[in-house]
């Protein structure tokens, strides 16, 4: 007998969408038939008239914010609010040293046991304060299944995050000794020099508002960096790099570019990035949108959704660091308002509004972008990603015909949200982690806190560029 069936809905394996029933056994898919073809089950979630698509894979999200910051939530509202939006797996950060207060990693993963909503893994957050030593066990981290180590080119702002930034130096060794050891690196790319000039020039005109943020955190920036990195890279056999958060126009352009020559270039973009632009910023609660780098511009919103249409943009993450109203409204100047957003739980619902509903890219590319082009970068596919035999039975079921304006005191996810009053086709009904019915009917009816550590591969695929199409 089947542990679970799901019946009646349309599904989306890696092939596409198609009328299949699912059945579950011990955590895993164990059968995909035709309507009507399982054998009997002990329990029977009934999708009629609705889709079922793998469970979200979030490679990007900060659960622990670095420094301490006041007001900040943890993983406990984020994991909640995960799954209610159908994310049922996330990749959080390590921020090593004086970022922190989980300074290893034996840390984090023993805070973490038996915390967690979903199932997680972590990227190794490395800056220019990475000593030779930290750097030489890069290999021996990856053998434990932590292969994807985040730096950043620049200190943000020239206030908040002193010693993020990574040299070219540091970061062709990091990115040497990762290649070396079939890892990934994750970049946040921005030309330093740029950005600290442009917020002198600002303070010295007074312009600190935070519409300027797209005219500091500019798209120029985002070309010199990224082409920076991607040409170091080239020089590396097997550099395999992840840019977080492409932004601009030139970002798709130089991935692009990049990826034609065969290197192994990965993005993501994130729905800030491409359902607002920088006039945004001009609302007089406009702030609630802001994510570093900055939004940009009509021109690089639709740059961005192109590259999501034709493959070059792969992923859609959150970058979100889950705050109160209070810490996100104590400013609005180029250097001190707080970059992150909620933005975990409705993300589905707002990505199948768009993507499927209006942009006509379907449930193939919707899925692609939300859970299994994540999980094929950093080695969770097939386990996770995928509706298929074998994998995991992780599954949000989504109602296409539930249309509503998104109301902040509906979410789970803080007390604001920069996605109220917008008006979506689609919402997540069910969640299902492992095999175990989580949320029903838009209600949590298991609590647990099993989620699972996720210890990592990459397939040789994502070193050669073929990872994802």
């Amino acid at each position: 007998m089947l542990d679970l069936a799901i019946v009646g809905g349309i599904v989306v394996t890696p092939e596409g969408p198609s009328a299949l029933d699912v059945g579950v056994t011990e955590g895993l898919i164990t059968h995909l038939v035709a309507p009507g073809a399982l054998p009997e089950a002990a329990r029977t979630v009934d999708a009629s008239a609705k889709l079922v698509l793998p469970g979200g894979v979030d490679p990007h999200v900060h659960t622990n914010a670095p420094g301490g910051m006041p007001n900040v939530l943890g993983r406990d509202v984020i994991g909640l609010a995960a799954l209610y939006g159908g994310m049922t797996t996330f990749i959080d950060f390590i921020w090593p040293g004086e970022h922190s207060p989980q300074t290893t990693l034996d840390d984090m993963i023993a805070e973490w046991d038996g915390t967690s909503y979903t199932d997680y893994g972590f990227h190794i957050v490395m800056s220019d304060q990475a000593s030779d030593e930290h750097i030489d066990q890069i290999p021996a981290l990856i053998e434990q299944g932590f292969p994807s180590f985040k730096i950043f080119t620049t200190n943000i702002t020239p206030t908040q995050f002193e010693g993020f930034r990574t040299s070219t130096g540091t970061l062709f060794e990091i990115l040497t000794r990762t290649a070396a050891a079939n890892g990934i690196v994750d970049i946040h790319a921005e030309d330093d020099e740029l950005v600290m000039h442009q917020y002198r020039k600002h303070f010295e005109a007074g312009k600190t508002d935070i519409v300027y943020m797209p005219d500091v955190h500019t798209t120029l920036s985002e070309d010199l960096s990224f082409r920076h990195v991607l040409q170091l890279a080239s020089h590396i056999d097997n550099a395999a790099v992840y840019m977080h958060h492409v932004t601009a126009k030139t970002g798709v352009d130089a991935v692009r570019q990049y990826r034609a020559t065969g290197q192994p270039i990965y993005a993501e973009t994130l729905a800030v990035l491409t359902l607002t632009t920088a006039a945004s910023y001009a609302e007089p609660d406009g702030h609630k949108y802001h994510i570093y780098p900055s939004i940009k511009f009509e021109e690089d919103v639709e740059a961005i959704w192109a590259g999501i249409a034709d493959g070059h943009i792969h992923t859609f993450g959150t970058d979100g660091v889950c705050c109160l109203w209070e810490e996100k409204d104590r400013s609005r100047t180029i250097d001190g308002t707080f970059g992150g957003v909620t933005g975990v739980e409705p993300k589905m619902a707002l990505l199948y509004t768009e993507m499927v509903r209006k942009r006509d890219l379907g449930l193939k590319r919707l899925v692609e972008v939300t859970s299994e082009n994540a999980a094929k970068i950093f080695g969770l596919y097939p386990r996770k990603g995928a509706v298929l035999v074998g994998s995991d039975a992780d599954f949000v079921i989504l109602d296409p015909e539930d249309r509503r304006v998104i109301d902040p005191t509906d979410m789970h996810e803080g007390d604001y949200t920069p996605w109220g009053g917008r008006e979506v086709y689609g919402w997540p009904v069910a969640t299902i982690l492992g095999g175990r019915v989580v949320i029903e009917g838009g209600v949590l009816v298991d609590d647990s806190t099993g989620g699972q550590l996720l210890r990592r591969t990459l397939d040789p695929s994502v070193a050669r560029g073929t990872a994802v199409d």
